[in-house]
């Protein structure tokens, strides 16, 4: 079986006010991602790029236009991402505990 090696991130998630709502720990998919494909208890995301420099880019569930990267992550923000309608987001300082992680190729099919 052909895999993809998904490298870690940390997002800070922020609100409309660019405050820090919550940080999580994601792997950087190389385009976008099939949730049908995903392992079970995977959830994926999007970054929507909003033009300028980066600071107004956007988090989000799903994303259609500008669409930049998607990314995955054990931890399920969808409801938080909801509720403000996508976050603005950075990299974070720290760096993740994890290591690069292997996953099927198949997390690319249509």
């Amino acid at each position: 079986m052909k895999t993809v090696t998904l490298y870690p991130q940390r997002i800070v998630l922020q609100d409309e006010r660019h405050q820090e709502v919550r940080t999580i720990d994601v792997y950087e998919a190389a385009s976008r991602v099939n949730t049908d494909n995903l392992p079970e208890g995977w959830h994926r995301y999007a970054w929507r790029d909003n033009g300028g420099d980066g600071h107004n880019d956007t988090f989000e569930n799903w994303v259609c236009v500008n669409h930049m990267n998607d990314y995955i992550s054990r931890e399920d923000v969808s409801q938080l991402l909801d509720e403000h309608g996508g976050m603005y987001f950075e990299y974070a300082e720290t760096a993740p505990d994890e290591q690069p992680m292997e996953m099927p190729e198949g997390i690319y099919r249509r």
